[in-house]
Order: structure tokens, then C-alpha cells, then sequence
């Protein structure tokens, strides 16, 4: 027993020692973003901290791709040509977080066109008349079977972050793009072809 206790005592300071490490570097990530405010107003500037504070919190470091953030509360989140955020949501971190990580994919995307392509040409065969607009899919689409990939990357990366079963919550509350976040919750279809082509978590 003695011998227990004393292994123990080096492993749990690895342990603490390894969580410090693993903070300062979330923190550092934090710093290393550069969010501006759209009006300069209050909830932007909130909604500003907060994307400060999930960074600092969550390994999301890994899937940075654009470190140029904009807070608008007036936009519809997006990826290009500067990454904007709307106000997302003051009492619950995780939906910020989600859009956050969702946004980042497309930049990761610019770098897998080939691999997109192909991925997108295996969706229009398995959903020729897929919706766009409407809020149901995407602006077109073309964007739809996009989306079939970066949001199917978000369910991933949600699902590291806080769990399957509150990923899942999450892009199923969803207003916007619901019939694609269904086809990525309920088909597996979906996983199947992205995995096909190497387009899974980073």
C-alpha cells in the first residue's frame, strides 16, 4: 500500500502538471485571435469576450485555420473573406462554440478542394434534388453538399468538445440548414462518403 501511495503521489502531478500546460496553451490561443467588434457595441464586445473565453476553455486550437475574427450582430455568421460571428447565444458558451468551429472547417476545406469535389459529386448522386434556401439548405445547391461536409466536420468536432449527446442537441436545435443537419444526424451515408475521401476531423 505504501508503494501505491507514493506511485501515485508523481502520477498526480504529472496529471496537474499536464492540465496547467494544457490551459496556458488554450490561453495563449486566446490571445493569439484577433476579434474586432462590427459597431463597437456592448453585446459585441460580450459576445467578443465570451469567444475569448471558449477559446481559452476548449482544445480547439487544432482547428484554426483564420485567426482574423469579426463580431457583428447584425450579420449571418460566415467564413469569408473574414470570419464573422453573430451574437450567438450569452447564456449557453456552446453555441458560439459550435459556429465557431463550423466556420473554421471551410477555411480547412480551401485546402481539400480535390477531395471536396469528388465528395460533393458522390452527394448529388445520393441526393439529386437536395434543397437549398429557405433556411432548409444552403444559398444553392452546390453549397447544400458543401454543407453536407463542413457541418458533418462541426457534429466531429462538437462531439470531441462536449459529447455526442449534446453535439447532437445542438446542430439538431438548429433553425438554419436543417435539412442538412438532419441528413448529417440521421444518415450514415453522409460520414461514409466524406470518409471516402479523408474529409474527417483534422
Amino acid at each position: 500500500m505504501i508503494r501505491t501511495k507514493l506511485g501515485a503521489r508523481p502520477a498526480a502531478r504529472i496529471a496537474a502538471a499536464a492540465s496547467l500546460l494544457a490551459a496556458c496553451a488554450f490561453a495563449h490561443a486566446a490571445e493569439k485571435l484577433a476579434i474586432r467588434t462590427a459597431h463597437g457595441d456592448p453585446r459585441e464586445q460580450a459576445a467578443a469576450e465570451q469567444l475569448r473565453r471558449i477559446v481559452e476553455r476548449y482544445d480547439v486550437e487544432r482547428w484554426i485555420y483564420t485567426r482574423d475574427i469579426a463580431i457583428d450582430q447584425d450579420a449571418i455568421p460566415h467564413s469569408h473573406p473574414v470570419l464573422t460571428l453573430d451574437l450567438g447565444a450569452p447564456d449557453d458558451e456552446r453555441v458560439q462554440l459550435a459556429s465557431f468551429v463550423h466556420e473554421q472547417f471551410h477555411w480547412y476545406l480551401n485546402s481539400r478542394e480535390a477531395d471536396v469535389d469528388k465528395a460533393k459529386a458522390d452527394f448529388r448522386k445520393l441526393y439529386p434534388d437536395a434543397p437549398f434556401g429557405k433556411r432548409i439548405g444552403a444559398r444553392d445547391r452546390e453549397s447544400t453538399y458543401l454543407h453536407l461536409i463542413v457541418c458533418d466536420l462541426e457534429l466531429q468536432a462538437m462531439t470531441k468538445l462536449v459529447g455526442e449527446a449534446q453535439a447532437r442537441k445542438i446542430l439538431g436545435g438548429w433553425r438554419h440548414y436543417t435539412w442538412i443537419y438532419e441528413r448529417v444526424l440521421t444518415d450514415p451515408e453522409v460520414r461514409r462518403i466524406n470518409a471516402k475521401y479523408g474529409l474527417l476531423l483534422p
